[in-house]
C-alpha cells in the first residue's frame, strides 16, 4: 500500500479550492485551472491564504493511523505466532509507514 499521495491545490477565480493529481495550468479565459487528471473540489476553508493569483501548491497526504504500534501488533498477530518474527514484522511495518 502506498503511504503518501501528492496532490496539487489551486483556487479558481470564484474562490473554489480544487485538488488535482497533476499540476494544473491556469486558464485565464475561463478563469479556472486545467489538468489532464481528475480534480476534486475541497472545503474552501482549507488553505485560506491560497488565492487565484497564486501558483498551485503541492501537498502530501498520508493515511492517518492513530496508534501505529497497535496496528503493527495486530497485523503481526494475524500473520504468525513466532515472537521473533512478530518483532521483525512490527519493526518493518513501522519503518515502512514512516518513510
Amino acid at each position: 500500500m502506498e503511504n503518501k499521495y501528492k496532490l496539487w491545490l489551486a483556487r479558481d477565480f470564484c474562490g473554489i479550492l480544487y485538488a488535482y493529481f497533476n499540476k494544473p495550468i491556469r486558464d485565464t479565459v475561463y478563469k479556472e485551472w486545467d489538468s489532464d487528471k481528475v480534480s476534486l473540489s475541497i472545503d474552501d476553508s482549507f488553505f485560506p491564504e491560497l488565492k487565484w493569483e497564486d501558483e498551485p501548491i503541492v501537498v502530501e497526504l498520508r493515511p492517518a493511523i492513530t496508534d501505529l504500534e497497535a496496528k503493527a501488533q495486530e497485523y503481526a498477530d494475524s500473520v504468525t505466532d513466532n515472537e521473533e518474527i512478530k518483532e521483525l514484522i512490527i519493526n518493518a511495518f513501522k519503518a515502512g509507514y514512516n518513510e
